[in-house]
Formats: C-alpha cells, structure tokens, sequence
C-alpha cells in the first residue's frame, strides 16, 4: 500500500476513518470547500501553462504567477518513492509514498515547493516538510529546499524556511516512523475528538463509528 501526507494526516486524526477510506475504499461525499479548492488549483495550473492570462477572481495573484512561470514552475507534479527511498513511477506497485506537489522549480539555490490553500490558516509544516524530504531524495544534486504556502483567499503568503541536505536522514527516519505506525496498527481504534461533528461516519450520521 502506497502512503501520502492526506493518508498519514488522516490515520493521525483518527484510525478508524483512515481504515474506512483508505482500506475499506469508502467513500466521503465531496463538500462545496473540496470542489472550490480542486477548481482554484485548475486555474492556477492553467495560469502558470498561460502567464500571460489573468486567475480569474485572483488578480492578487497574477504577478507572482509570472514570476513562477519565469522560472519554468511546474504544477501538479506526481512523485513517488519505494520503501528503500528511490524514486519510482506515480502508479509503480512497489510505490511506498506519493503525492503531488502544487508547484515546484529548480534554480541555482536547490528546489522550492508551494502549496496553494483555500480556507483559513493552518499549520503545514508536516506537509512541506514531507515535500522537501521528497525533493531532496529524488533530485541528489540539490543542498536545499525552500518551503511555502500560498493562500489563496488571505491573499498571503506563508514561508515555511529552507531544509538543507544535512537534515535529509532525519527527515526519512520521521517519515518511515510515522509509516511504519500506520503498518503495525492492526486495531485502527477510533479517536473522538471536536472534529467528529464534521465526519461522515459519525454514529449520529448513521455511519459506522461508535462515536
């Protein structure tokens, strides 16, 4: 079974939910927030292909994705990894993590990856931090890479600081350690928490969680 960062962060916000999707292949009905956010990735998608077409709705935007596009930012970037952490293709079977980078260059100073976020603000370091981790995996020749969060709405953006070389060991020990947890559970007990209200497979829902 192939892991991402939504996996992981899902099995760390409950167990129980992360066997119902991710093991059980049930499915979650997709909200308005979830189709607005998969349409503004579209969009920026189209606008780095296009620089010189304005993101509709996020004139904001539109210099900084010129300045993305000047440096030859691709978007929607697959990647995949094995276990023994070499790269591999999106769909290979021995794939162990994979995901998609929003956008992602290379320059002179190492890589640098963003995220494009709708909604209010959160913290992301986990996710970028898996990023770079990949990055400094699959590109041997880069010493660093620098990290970001763009939102969209706030009309902000976030530095998440550099990750050097030097910390790559580390950073796939945190990885296969948060991976190898998920491996070992053979329970997937749930964890009640506030954000249960909001779940699908609440018992109140008629789903098939206690809680």
């Amino acid at each position: 079974m192939a892991f991402s960062h939504s996996s992981i962060k899902t099995y760390e916000q409950c167990p129980f939910k992360y066997k119902l999707t991710r093991i059980d292949k049930l499915q979650e009905p997709s909200g308005d927030a979830a189709e607005r956010g998969k349409l503004v990735h579209t969009l920026f998608e189209m606008a780095l292909k296009e620089p010189k077409t304005p993101v509709p709705e996020f004139e904001y935007w539109y210099d900084y994705v010129q300045e993305l596009a000047s440096k030859n930012t691709r978007s929607e970037v697959s990647f995949a990894i094995t276990r023994d952490w070499f790269p591999c293709q999106f769909l290979d079977a021995k794939a162990w993590i994979r995901g998609i980078f929003d956008a992602v260059y290379l320059d002179a100073n190492g890589a640098h990856v963003l995220d494009w976020k709708t909604g209010k603000e959160r913290d992301y370091e986990d996710q970028l931090k898996l990023y770079a981790t990949i990055l400094l995996t699959i590109y041997p020749n880069i010493g660093r890479v620098s990290m970001e969060i763009c939102y969209v709405d706030g009309k902000k953006r976030q530095s998440y600081g550099i990750v050097t070389r030097d910390a790559l060991p580390g950073l796939q020990a945190w990885v296969t350690e948060k991976v190898m947890k998920i491996e070992n559970d053979d329970i997937f007990a749930p964890n009640p928490s506030y954000a249960c209200r909001w779940c699908h497979f609440r018992k109140n829902n008629g789903g098939p969680c206690q809680w």
